[in-house]
């Protein structure tokens, strides 16, 4: 599959005339979460092959998109994932870290990972997964769901609460495998047994019965902890001074190694 990937994203690049500095397979099987129908979800950062397009009255398209069958595929333009970097944006964040990289352009990928290390928020991310927590124990709460979108709901909240006691504990980005997270997070056992259960069952498609409201009790317990701690997590710094070398150095054809 992964090279029935590479081939359509290289089919991509001459359809739309650009070239692609990185992209990678993220959600479940980045998570090493997928199954048999796990959809394959693929995110990219290009770059115009026409400069002058950057000049143009009219500004270039900045974003991409194409969903066919079993596919989610989006990809963002060169200065349109600086700006969401400048936020800390955690999807731009699993597409540089995903361990399933498709096309890797390393200057350009090692520069992203140095720059996000020293100058990401944590405290964005932390807010970001918080809130991601809530709204899918709100979802679970409504429980209008059917079992395999139930299933997959709990998985985001298990993600997502591992996801910011990393942040919290260890006050550095996560890695995004919910196993090695799994390893790296002091939890009671009683919580990562029931995390564990979850995981393996979407990797089985093997739905066990859950026991929601007990389950639902013991997150909402944790909240003010989370509320609390959150809060104090690293803002990060400003990087626009460095975005905008190493971008100018790929306009100019000079992918250079940024001193970060």
């Amino acid at each position: 599959m992964k090279e029935n990937l590479i081939s359509l994203l290289s089919e991509l690049e001459k359809r739309e005339h650009i070239t692609i500095m990185m992209a990678a397979v993220t959600g479940s099987h980045s998570f090493g979460l997928s199954s048999s129908s796990s959809d394959f979800d693929v995110r990219f950062i290009y770059v115009q092959n026409e400069v002058k397009t950057y000049l143009s009255i009219s500004k270039p398209v900045d974003s991409i998109q194409l969903v066919e069958g079993s596919l989610d595929l989006v990809g963002w333009d060169l200065f349109k994932a600086s700006r969401l970097m400048l936020k800390s944006n955690p999807s731009v964040y699993e597409l540089v870290t995903s361990p399933i990289q498709l096309i890797d352009e390393p200057t350009y990928r090692r520069n992203m990972l140095s720059l996000m290390n020293v100058a990401y928020s944590k405290k964005v991310l932390g807010h970001h997964y918080l809130r991601m927590i809530k709204s899918n124990i709100q979802r679970l709460a409504e429980e209008k769901d059917t079992e395999i979108k139930t299933l997959k709901t709990w998985v985001q909240v298990y993600r997502s609460y591992l996801t910011l006691h990393y942040l919290i504990q260890k006050k550095s980005l996560p890695p995004i495998d919910v196993w090695e997270l799994l390893e790296s997070v002091v939890l009671e056992e009683d919580m990562k047994k029931r995390m564990t259960t979850i995981f393996m069952a979407k990797q089985s498609e093997d739905f066990p019965k859950l026991a929601s409201e007990e389950n639902l009790k013991v997150l909402k317990g944790t909240f003010p902890f989370l509320e609390e701690n959150v809060t104090k997590l690293p803002v990060g710094r400003d990087m626009e001074k460095e975005l905008n070398h190493i971008n100018w150095s790929i306009l100019k054809g000079e992918i250079v190694k940024w001193d970060i």
